[in-house]
């Protein structure tokens, strides 16, 4: 019986992440100032998404890995003054190269990054729109 269930959780999951990978492109294709966009799970592991065709990420592997790590640390810890401040919408970050936000889809974090110049606010409004995230 246990096996039977193991399964259709595998099967669920699987469906989901096809799911994801599928919002994944749609925002690549539909947003081309966005570079990368991820959908991290609990554990930072990158379980939908990735790059744009043609774009040659900044970090390797083993970095991305522990900004993906980090980034869901950081998710997780504004989450404790939401209860005073209200949840988060999302938190964004402009470097000298890129930018980065980070939004919260149920225990997943949604992370991307986009060209320096991106106009933040208005790029934040058609990811919500997009994954149907409350503002």
């Amino acid at each position: 019986m246990s096996i039977q269930i193991e399964k259709q959780r595998s099967i669920q999951k699987y469906k989901q992440h096809r799911f994801f990978e599928k919002k994944c492109k749609t925002l690549l294709h539909n947003i081309p100032e966005l570079r990368y966009v991820g959908l991290l799970d609990p554990m930072g592991n990158q379980v939908a998404g990735g790059f744009r065709r043609g774009i040659k990420p900044l970090k390797n592997l083993e970095d991305r890995k522990i900004m993906n790590i980090e980034a869901v640390l950081r998710v997780k810890t504004r989450q404790d003054f939401d209860e005073n401040l209200g949840p988060v919408q999302y938190a964004a970050s402009r470097r000298s190269t890129i930018v980065m936000m980070s939004f919260i889809i149920g225990d997943y974090v949604l992370l991307l990054s986009a060209n320096k110049d991106v106009e933040i606010d208005d790029t934040a409004r058609k990811i919500m729109d997009s994954w149907g995230i409350s503002k």
